[in-house]
Order: C-alpha cells, then sequence, then structure tokens
C-alpha cells in the first residue's frame, strides 16, 4: 500500500497541480511558505494578520495552507469568512520517541465549533473533502495516508487487509474490528493507516473482545451516531498520536467513563533533519498491541 505524506504533498507545487487536475477550485489560495508562493500563484502572508485578513474578501472561498504559523494564531482573522479551508502542514515539527502535535490545541477554541476538525485516511478522501468547500480543517502534521486504501498489497507484502468499500464510502467511521459487547473500544484518529492494519491483525488473533474504529472527523465523537455506536462498549481508549493535552484529557473524559489513553512508542528515526522525520518514523504496532490487551 503506497502511502503519501500530507505535510510534504500540500507544501508543494504538485499539490496545486492535483488541485486543477481533479476541478477543485478556490477564489485564492492563502500560504506563509514563500516557496509555494513563489512556484504558483498563491498569495503569500507576508503583513501583520490583522492587516492581511482585513484585505480578503469573505464572501470568497478559500484555501489557507499554514506552514509555520498555527491554526490558534489565524482563528480571530478567518471566523467571519463564508467559506474556508485550513491545511495546518506545520512541517518543522518533528517525531522521536513521541509524536509532537500542538496543533491539536485548537479544538477547544471558542470559535472551533464553526468548524469540522478531518483526517482523511486515504487521498480519495483527502480530496472529496476539499471539493466540499465547508469549514474543515486538516490538522496534517506528521500525517502519512494511503494513497488508496482499497488497493490490496502486493504478494510480498507481509500484512493483507482487504477493505470493503461499502463500509467506508460516505461514512466518518471505519471499523477494522467490530465484536459484540467489546470489552474494550479503541479509537483512533490521524495518521499511519497501515500500521492500524498490522494493529487489526494482532488483535483478531487474540481471545480478548476488542474493536477497532477510525475516525476521520473529530466532530463525530460527539455526536448520537457515535454514542450508539460505543455504548456496548465497556470501555473505551483513545490513541493519541502526540503527547496528551491537558485540555483535550479533560474534555474527552466527560464523555465516558471509564476511559484510557494511549500514546504509541515510535521507532527508526535517523536523521534529526525535519525533512525526514515523518518518511522515516513509525510505531510499533507490536508494542501497541500490548497496551491494549493491557487495557481488558
Amino acid at each position: 500500500m503506497e502511502s503519501i505524506n500530507l505535510s510534504k504533498l500540500v507544501l508543494s507545487s504538485h499539490f496545486l497541480e492535483i488541485l486543477d487536475e481533479e476541478h477543485i477550485h478556490f477564489d485564492s489560495i492563502i500560504t506563509d511558505n514563500k516557496e509555494l508562493a513563489e512556484q504558483w500563484n498563491v498569495i503569500l502572508i507576508n503583513t501583520h494578520l490583522e492587516s492581511f485578513f482585513s484585505k480578503i474578501d469573505t464572501n470568497w472561498n478559500h484555501l489557507i495552507i499554514l506552514d509555520k504559523l498555527s491554526v490558534n494564531d489565524i482563528f480571530q482573522y478567518v471566523e467571519g469568512l463564508k467559506s474556508v479551508s485550513i491545511l495546518s502542514a506545520n512541517s518543522a515539527l518533528g517525531s522521536f520517541s513521541k509524536k509532537y502535535h500542538h496543533e491539536i490545541d485548537y479544538l477547544w477554541n471558542k470559535g472551533a465549533k464553526n468548524f469540522n476538525y478531518c483526517f482523511p485516511w486515504d487521498l480519495e478522501s483527502f480530496l472529496k473533502l476539499l471539493k466540499d468547500k465547508s469549514n474543515v480543517i486538516f490538522p496534517l502534521s506528521s500525517q502519512e495516508i494511503a494513497d488508496n486504501i482499497y488497493v490490496s498489497p502486493s504478494e510480498e507484502e507481509e500484512w493483507i487487509q482487504y477493505i470493503d468499500k461499502n463500509l467506508i464510502d460516505n461514512s466518518e467511521i471505519l471499523s477494522l474490528l467490530s465484536p459484540e459487547k467489546a470489552d474494550l473500544l479503541v479509537v483512533w484518529f490521524w495518521n499511519h493507516f497501515e500500521e492500524l492494519v498490522k494493529l487489526s491483525q494482532f488483535l483478531s488473533l487474540d481471545k480478548a473482545r476488542i474493536a477497532l474504529a477510525i475516525l476521520n472527523n473529530w466532530n463525530y465523537l460527539f455526536s448520537e451516531e457515535f454514542k450508539e455506536y460505543y455504548k456496548n462498549a465497556k470501555k473505551i481508549a483513545f490513541i493519541l498520536d502526540c503527547n496528551i493535552n491537558k485540555e483535550i484529557e479533560t474534555q474527552l473524559s466527560k464523555l465516558w467513563k471509564p476511559i484510557e489513553f494511549i500514546t504509541p512508542e515510535f521507532e527508526k528515526l535517523t536523521s534529526i533533519f525535519p525533512e525526514y522525520y515523518y518518511e522515516q518514523t513509525w510505531f510499533n504496532a507490536n508494542s501497541l498491541y500490548e497496551k491494549c490487551i493491557s487495557l481488558v
């Protein structure tokens, strides 16, 4: 299964070519990345934020690609826009034993309720969400996604997983394991789809009744549909691909009781240079399996 680093993709001119090929049009494309602005007809944020956004047409459809700035930096200036898609690449963040993904802090910003927070599981779903032109934020830091999760691996691949396309189309949840009345429901966001496939195979061979679900929309957590999905689970565990944020921990703990948080262990970082962080680091699926089992 081929994977794509979204942080690198959206900061390249190739991404803008993909938008053109897929007929995804925005009235303006804005970025704080100078190189991207120079390569294509993209507006560079090169003045004070208040001054810059005061000149933006509030009725246009905007695409904002952030590299160094955070979503929190611009929240107060984009709340009044009719339609804005924000891609938060944050390419300078690194991955060592744990991921550092400070962008999730904005999930509890007072302006956050006006946005959807989407974590696409393949390139096709990412482009589909961009076409919708709704107010949406994509936290892309450290995110590796599949080119197409419906494509079966080659015969040489050690892990094989067949994804039923009907399970995922028009859905915000992908269930890799779903035993009835699970003792533990493990919920995952963000990236590393291939490693999650490995985790699902480890769990499927264990006698413990563990369900594994992947969500592509943070807001779906608070929906009645998801309440129905998890109602029979005795316990919930969240895999957070980052150091746990205390505010997020507090908010999520109000939803279910009891609830656990799991942070994966990461391996094989061989370079200190940011451009290599994401492609050289992945989590240890076997270790994650052991952490899940210990919660049952």
